[in-house]
């Protein structure tokens, strides 16, 4: 065994025995082809139910802190109330962050598989689509999900900061809620 023996290329791992030489083996790649593309969907559906949970964990999480400040009427107590609330809604959107990254590189990845099964097969939708718009080299035309996705984490990110500065204020009584 070579200590510094080098990786197999993609379409190594992908066609371990070369590409599909015949009729069985189009159809078992046009069969994987198929699986790859069920699987992005899979976690296209996956990614919602992701995105649904942050938001209501976060509007849950801003609902509580509101109910607080409605209650407390300014005081330490409350505002301490609130800084819970943020420093929770903070690490969510921190960890939504991360799940969206995560998602956005799985499904470029499933698509480099994607596209190297079509180059094998009669035609390559998907690959033909990528062309069309530009192969997301000019935003005009095409941006992707997972960079416009991005900013609602980060807005709420920002809002529970904000938040939390200023409920810490008011927790040291910088600032008296009247």
């Amino acid at each position: 065994m070579k200590l510094n023996a080098s990786r197999p290329s993609f379409t190594e791992v992908l066609f371990p025995f070369g590409p599909p030489q015949d009729t069985a083996e189009t159809q078992q790649a046009l069969d994987l082809y198929k699986v790859m593309v069920q699987s992005s969907e899979g976690l296209v559906s996956r990614r919602q139910g992701v995105n649904t949970f942050f938001l209501t964990m976060n509007g849950a999480l801003l609902t509580g802190a509101g109910l607080v400040l409605q209650n407390s009427g300014g005081n330490t107590i409350g505002a301490l109330g609130i800084a819970v609330f943020s420093v929770t809604g903070a690490i969510l959107c921190g960890a939504w962050r991360s799940l969206i990254t995560s998602f956005g590189q799985l499904n470029r990845g499933k698509f480099q598989v994607i596209n190297a099964i079509e180059r094998h097969l009669r035609a390559a939708i998907y690959a033909a689509e990528w062309e069309a718009l530009g192969r997301g080299e000019d935003p005009k035309i095409y941006r992707s999900f997972t960079s416009r996705e991005i900013w609602v984490p980060n807005a709420l990110l920002a809002l529970h900061l904000l938040t939390l500065v200023t409920s810490v204020a008011v927790y040291t009584e910088l600032v008296k809620l009247t």
